[in-house]
């Protein structure tokens, strides 16, 4: 973790000090709250839209947080949110935050890792992101497909670790898919059964992005068919 601690540009006792401090100024909200973590180089945001979409569906007052950068604005969010008396909070955040530690201490419920299919992160970027998976998280998603699936496999999550794609091993197993101009559409099999998910974003790595959404919505124990529609609820913004 080295070189990604030095990249970030914290030293690293500090920001765990910090954690400890804001977690016990805050009134470590977290503790009553499922946590779930998505990161990756690519599509982190758009997962963490599908899993608040579905989540939305029986907890009205999820909260949503996206790229926080420091650990202080990482609290005051999670503190509002716990405020609202949701029971969850879904959050997107980057391979530089997880290097300054700013989950340090933080119970996390489901930790995504997102996969576009461009290839292996570099050095710094898998460092800051096994950080997430070091941290014994409920339930680790993982692409059994990525290049990188053997350097985030090796740490044991506390109660699975489960994996998407392509590989007839996955737990959820992408089976065939179709991409349009305005959306794609994947059909996946998990314990079994098929289903049919579609979404408005376009392009191959929409199909991973859904993949993994659903499989930890599947974690968190939502139906096949919330999850399904939590996806097909997220609309991108246009430009």
């Amino acid at each position: 973790m080295a070189e990604a601690a030095k990249k970030s540009g914290f030293k690293p006792k500090l920001q765990k000090a910090k954690a400890k401090f804001l977690a016990t100024y805050y009134s470590n909200p977290a503790k009553d709250l499922r946590i779930v973590a998505v990161t990756g180089k690519n599509g982190r945001d758009i997962v963490a839209h599908y899993l608040y979409e579905i989540i939305k569906l029986h907890d009205p007052k999820v909260g949503l947080i996206i790229d926080p950068k420091t650990t202080s604005d990482l609290y005051r969010q999670i503190y509002k949110h716990w405020k609202t008396g949701t029971d969850h909070v879904v959050i997107s955040i980057d391979s530089a935050a997880l290097a300054n530690h700013l989950f340090y201490g933080m119970p996390i419920y489901v930790a995504v890792l997102t996969e576009d299919g461009q290839g292996p992160e570099d050095t710094a970027t898998s460092e800051a992101q096994s950080i997430l998976f070091n941290a014994q998280p409920a339930f680790s998603i993982l692409s059994r497909d990525s290049e990188s699936y053997s350097v985030y496999s090796k740490y044991p999550a506390k109660t699975a670790t489960l994996t998407y794609g392509k590989d007839r091993d996955s737990d959820l197993r992408i089976n065939y898919s179709k991409t349009y101009k305005m959306g794609t559409e994947v059909n996946v099999t998990y314990s079994g059964r098929s289903f049919d998910m579609a979404t408005y974003v376009t392009g191959e790595s929409a199909i991973n992005y859904m993949a993994a959404a659903a499989l930890a919505g599947l974690a968190i124990d939502y139906a096949t068919d919330d999850i399904v529609d939590g996806i097909a609820d997220y609309e991108p913004k246009t430009k």
